[in-house]
């Protein structure tokens, strides 16, 4: 009888482990963990930079920005393509150094939110101080309270235009 109950209740653990796809497999809390992988293009649930070739630009992304490049055309100016799905088509931007907004405004994407939009801009922006990062920021303002919402930021890297 005994046998059988400690039988019943073992297929038991295992049909619901089954179901719930959860294993019992004890993890070693001593191994390192390795850091998050780039996103393959088309999954955009982290701000992500894609790996590309040597060469070619990279692609960044998120939950409403997705394929976005940024390529250095002068000293101090870019030029921002991708693909937006944001409220009524706008997507915001800022450079920022750490300390200052250094240049903001906004761009119009060719749709609105919910579908997909293609947008382009070029922004200028001088360091104010030489040994700082610039760093692109992309939002869009809510709906509910215009406050800036899904960010995504970009560093701006200081390689020579083309």
């Amino acid at each position: 009888m005994k046998r059988l109950l400690i039988a019943s209740l073992a297929a038991g653990i295992i049909l619901l482990q089954g179901c719930t796809g959860q294993s019992q497999t004890p993890t070693d809390a001593t191994e390192p963990t390795n850091p998050p992988v780039a996103q393959e293009p088309g999954n955009n649930l982290n701000p992500q930079e894609q790996p590309t070739e040597p060469g070619s630009a990279k692609v960044y992304e998120n939950d409403v920005f997705k394929g976005v490049t940024v390529e250095k055309e002068q000293d101090d100016t870019y030029r921002v393509k991708g693909q937006a799905k944001v409220f009524e088509g706008v997507v915001n931007y800022s450079v920022e150094d750490g300390h200052n907004v250094l240049a903001s405004g906004s761009a119009k994407a060719s749709k609105g939110a919910p579908e997909w939009g293609d947008f382009a801009f070029t922004v200028t922006a001088k360091k104010a101080e030489p040994n700082t990062t610039l760093i692109l920021f992309l939002s869009e303002k809510s709906a509910k309270d215009g406050s800036s919402q899904n960010g995504l930021p970009i560093v701006l890297e200081e390689s020579q235009p083309k």
